[in-house]
């Protein structure tokens, strides 16, 4: 799983995803073949449960995140 900061490249990569809209399975699937993954297996608004690193939770206020997780498949 990949975790996509707010904003971090530039794009908006992450609102795309965390939106549904239609380009976020282009993106999903993008984004896993750039980290060497075939493709996109999910991807969703990512909320606490999902981060474990302790600086990554920084981007959480409760549960809610502004950052978006994508699992990747081989």
């Amino acid at each position: 799983m990949f975790i996509v900061a707010n904003d971090a490249d530039g794009y908006g990569i992450d609102r795309c995803l965390a939106s549904g809209a239609k380009c976020g399975a282009a993106a999903a699937n993008a984004y896993c073949k750039m980290q060497a993954f075939t493709e996109a297996a999910t991807f969703h608004k990512a909320d606490r449960d999902d981060i474990t690193n302790a600086s990554a939770t920084d981007a959480c206020q409760g549960n809610s995140c502004d950052v978006v997780a994508i699992v990747c498949t081989r």
